[in-house]
Order: structure tokens, then sequence, then C-alpha cells
């Protein structure tokens, strides 16, 4: 075994034990939450401002993630710098608000100070520390108490454990808050319109389709050569075929021009409703009603109906006779959803 084979398995050997360490802390963590992590989501429940969430330093980093992970969740919440908050911020925190303040020793002056203030304007405070005898627990409504265990690693002197668990601390809030109010993946998704989720719970037909001016629509008594005129003019690979209501009749395709050209030896003298008959995939059997969807239709809905019935191309219709636009299958995979 080379001396580079054994520093890897070294490597992998003390990688083990590091993330054992966290989780064996996690697990103590778990072990000592009580009655007091229940309170502290009542305070949550009960606000009616927008949560703070304090810290400096690597606690200040654990900050900012639990108040992005409340506020995409559905509870109000940002982050407030200790420092800036005495010198001005603060008033962007109204009376009864709530603040949770992170710091593993629970002495860190800075943030003291400003959670002195911060109960002076009427506030409430969730400490998130390890000593209940720190400035911070004796200042707090609530104490969630973190273990006071050693950070991982050998040296034991950059913040790894005790972020951890003040992290999951602040997970576990973000995610109990959560359930009591009965967040649903529908209103996730409300706060993330550009994720996948959100793309898949709140993309309508609507947002993604040819309608007006882009959509192209020919009649049945007009010629073939007008349809591929429409076809070409349109740059969408098909067009909608109506009848002299406006009524959808069918819908004529680059496929269906494929096949139309190998069955006919003059489509240019074929009406629009010749050809498009002319063009279905078995001309013997009489034609099918094409179907619509209407313009609410989810746009992951569009995209399982095309892939059950085989086709690229879905009619939109308010009222489920004229065609409003159409969405293709390249528009749907382009949104992000394919």
């Amino acid at each position: 075994m080379t001396a580079k084979d054994t520093r890897h398995i070294e490597t992998v050997r003390s990688a083990r034990q590091f993330v054992g360490e966290q989780s064996a802390a996690l697990t103590s963590l778990a072990n000592q939450i009580d009655e007091t992590f229940a309170e502290a989501v009542q305070l949550l429940l009960d606000a009616k401002e927008p949560t703070v969430v304090s810290g400096i330093g690597k606690s200040g980093l654990i900050a900012r993630k639990a108040a992005a992970t409340l506020a995409s969740t559905g509870t109000p919440a940002f982050f407030m710098h200790p420092v800036e908050g005495l010198h001005g911020d603060l008033g962007a925190a109204g009376p009864n608000a709530v603040l949770i303040a992170l710091s593993k020793s629970g002495n860190t002056e800075e943030l003291t100070r400003f959670v002195q203030h911060f109960r002076r304007i009427g506030g409430h405070v969730i400490a998130i520390c390890e000593s209940a005898s720190s400035q911070l627990a004796e200042l707090a409504d609530v104490h969630l108490a973190i273990p006071a265990l050693p950070e991982a690693g050998r040296l034991g002197l950059a913040p790894t454990t005790s972020t951890l668990m003040t992290l999951a601390l602040c997970d576990a809030l973000a995610m109990l808050v959560l359930e009591c109010r009965g967040f649903k993946e529908e209103d996730f998704a409300r706060y993330h319109p550009d994720g996948s989720l959100g793309r898949r719970l709140l993309l309508r037909a609507a947002d993604v389709m040819h309608g007006g001016e882009e959509l192209p629509l020919v009649s049945v008594h007009q010629g073939f050569n007008e349809l591929l005129l429409e076809i070409t003019r349109r740059h969408l690979g098909m067009a909608c075929i109506v009848d002299d209501k406006g009524m959808l009749v069918g819908v004529f395709t680059d496929g269906d021009l494929r096949r139309l050209l190998m069955r006919s030896e003059r489509p240019g003298a074929l009406s629009v409703g010749d050809a498009w008959r002319q063009s279905r995939r078995d001309p013997d059997e009489p034609p099918v009603t094409c179907s619509t969807v209407p313009p609410d239709t989810l746009a992951v809905d569009c995209l399982q109906l095309m892939r059950a019935s085989q086709i690229t191309v879905l009619v939109i219709s308010a009222d489920g006779a004229k065609p409003d636009g159409v969405v293709r299958l390249q528009d749907i995979d382009r949104a992000g959803l394919g």
C-alpha cells in the first residue's frame, strides 16, 4: 500500500468520525427538547409582526438562513445584525415582534445589548444558546438550550457542532410552525414560484400558450396553400382549423403535412378541410372532435395529457369550442416541466 493510499484511508476514517460526532450531538439535542420548545412555537404563532432573527459571526450566518427558512414557509421573518439594530435598524421591528437570538455562549456583548433594547420596545425573545444562566437566556421569554458539547474535529475550535445544533433547532421551529398553520404544498409554491415545485403547482396553460396574433388560424374553406402560409408565418409548426363560426375543427401539424404528402398527388388542389381529413393517422375512421383544455389548466397536467395522447400540441379554449391559444410540448419543456 502506498503512502497516498494510507493517507486516503485515514482521511475517510476521520471524515466518518467527524460526521459521527455531529450525529451524536444532534441525538443529544433531540433528547433534551422539552415543553419550552412548544412555548417558543406558540410565541411565533401568536406574533403579529415579522419575526426578527439575529446573531453575530457564525451564529449570524445561521440566523440569516433561519430567517430565510421561516419566510419561505409562511412566517414573515428577516435577519437583523445586532450592531445595525443598535444604530437604527431596530425601527424595523414593531411592538410585540418576536426575536430569535442565536449565540453559543449566550454572553455575546453586542447581541445582549441589542436584546435589551429589543425588550424595551415590547418585543418577545427566544434565545438559543447553551447556558440557562447566560445573559441572553435570562433576558429571554423562552430559552432553547443546545447541549454544551465540544466542537467537532481534532482541534475543537471552529464552530461546527454548536452551529449545527443551532441550525437544527431553528429548522425545527420553522417546520413545527409550518405544521401548526396547516401550510401546504400550494402555499410553499406561492413563495417559490420559480422553483420546480412552484412551476409544477402554479404554472397554467395561459402562462405558456401562444394566443392572439401568435395563434395560427385557418378556415376549413381556405385552400391548402393558405394553410401552409399560415403555418410558416406563425412559426409554430401547426395551425388550428376552424369552421364558419370560428369553432375548432382540428389541428394540422408538421406530422400531418408529411402524411398528406405521402397520400395525395395534388395536395395544393385540396381545401384545408379535405387536407386535414386526409392527413389523419387513420383516414378511413370518422374524424374525432379535437379536445381542448381551459386556460387555467395546470401546465403539468397539459404535459401529462399530451404524453398520454401522444400529441405535441394542445389547444387552449375558455369555452371548449373556440381556440384561444395553443401550447406545444416544447413550450412546457422550456418552462422547466419537461
